[in-house]
């Protein structure tokens, strides 16, 4: 019984070791807001910010809520991560 219970947790181990997350340009959270306010003259009245979808070292990509569904707008970045 106990050799079950360490092969389990060895391939629980081998699992989650497995699942390492993929390294991100740091995330800076005014990025998506200055995305959504170089949108929000195209943007119905009452569009909402959700958040940021996305993030790569060329664009970000957010999400919006405009009541109805939500949606994403991609903005390009430059290299040193603001908007362009």
């Amino acid at each position: 019984m106990r050799k079950m219970y360490a092969i389990a947790y060895a391939g629980a181990a081998v699992l989650l070791f497995g699942c390492e997350q993929q390294h991100t340009p740091d995330l800076d959270p005014e990025v998506g807001i200055a995305c959504f306010e170089a949108h929000r003259f195209t943007l119905t009245p009452g569009t909402q910010y959700e958040g940021i979808d996305r993030l790569t070292s060329e664009a970000v990509r957010i999400k919006i809520m405009d009541g109805v569904r939500v949606a994403t707008i991609e903005c390009p970045l430059n290299p040193d991560g603001t908007l362009r």
